[in-house]
This record gives C-alpha cells, sequence and structure tokens, in this order.
C-alpha cells in the first residue's frame, strides 16, 4: 500500500465477491468440533457482541476454522469469498487491505486461519475476522429525510417506502482511502 492518499472526488465503489448461498457458513470453528458438534457458549456470545458491532480482542476470536461437515460443496472445495460470515466477519487478506485503507477506529483486524478437512493443509492465502468496534457518528439527521430512529442514535432505512431516503454525512468524518485495492471502479 501506498500511504499516500488518493487524489481526486470521484465516487468510487468497491466490488467484492461475498457470501451467497455457497460457503456462507461453510466454517466452524475448532472448538465445535471439541464439544461435540455445538458451538461453545461463549464463541456464541462473543458472535452476538461483535454482530452489534462491540470491540472485542483477539483473544474472543477462534484462530482455527473448518469446513462445516456433510456439506455438499464442501467450503474447502469453493473458492473462499472475499467477505464472508458464520457468525463472526472473516475477510480475505486483498479486503483486509482495503478496510486498513480506512479509518477503522476502535477496530481491528485479526489473523485467523481455514484449514482444509485433514487439519493439516491450510487454505491459500490470507484471512482476518473485523472486529468492528467502534461507532463513528457522522449522520446528521437534521438533513437527512425519509430515516426512521429505531433508537437513540440509532437510524434505519426501510425497504418499502414511497419516499427515497437521503442520508447526509459530515464530510470531515468520512476519509478516502489512502489506496484500494482488489476489483474496485473509480470514474
Amino acid at each position: 500500500m501506498s500511504g499516500q492518499e488518493t487524489s481526486g472526488t470521484e465516487p468510487c465503489i468497491w466490488l467484492v465477491q461475498g457470501h451467497g448461498i455457497v460457503n456462507s457458513r461453510g466454517w466452524v470453528p475448532r472448538e465445535e468440533f471439541e464439544n461435540g458438534g455445538r458451538t461453545p457458549e461463549p464463541i456464541l456470545e462473543a458472535m452476538g457482541q461483535t454482530k452489534i458491532g462491540w470491540f472485542l480482542p483477539q483473544d474472543r476470536f477462534p484462530t482455527d476454522n473448518y469446513p462445516l461437515p456433510n456439506s455438499h460443496p464442501s467450503a474447502h472445495e469453493e473458492r473462499v469469498p472475499q467477505i464472508f460470515s458464520n457468525g463472526f466477519i472473516f475477510l480475505s487478506g486483498e479486503s483486509a487491505e482495503v478496510v486498513r485503507s480506512f479509518d477503522m477506529g476502535k477496530g481491528a483486524l485479526y489473523p485467523v486461519r481455514l484449514w482444509h478437512p485433514d487439519g493439516k493443509t491450510p487454505m491459500p492465502g490470507a484471512f482476518f475476522y473485523l472486529s468492528q468496534g467502534n461507532r463513528k457518528d457522522a449522520l446528521l439527521p437534521e438533513k437527512s429525510a425519509n430515516l426512521d430512529q429505531v433508537a437513540l442514535g440509532r437510524w434505519g432505512v426501510p425497504r418499502a417506502r414511497r419516499d427515497k431516503p437521503l442520508a447526509v454525512f459530515l464530510k470531515s468524518r468520512a476519509r478516502r482511502p489512502r489506496s484500494v485495492v482488489g476489483q474496485t471502479h473509480c470514474g
């Protein structure tokens, strides 16, 4: 990564291969096998906390994940998506580079290993967990339109709405990436 700010103000869209039906939950932590096929309670708790955006230290994330047994096709037989979830958010090394180029606040990326079923052969590439763990107040609700306040400081955009929503953000809080890798289209 260059470390230099991207020049220009052109809009940019980053396209990734996300998870679909195949490989969306095809990876399970090693601890699940050690617990009779059930995800241990501390891992379930960590999954729930990360889902709502809590910061979690690295020791709350399992270090090794294996293909879910008896799933067809098995996760290791498919290309691992750039972004996917099994309750935790996983990023490929390429996607992690893009995320690192933004101000992550208190968020973090932690390395994780994905293995073939033999337990000896690692999946090719680097993979990371995303610990979101931060909140960036940039929305200007008083200048936005057609958003619903769902809780104090939380806003939602209903899917079925006659008037299109308009969300306005503070420009000073929305920093551009230093560089963008992967399938990126700017223009």
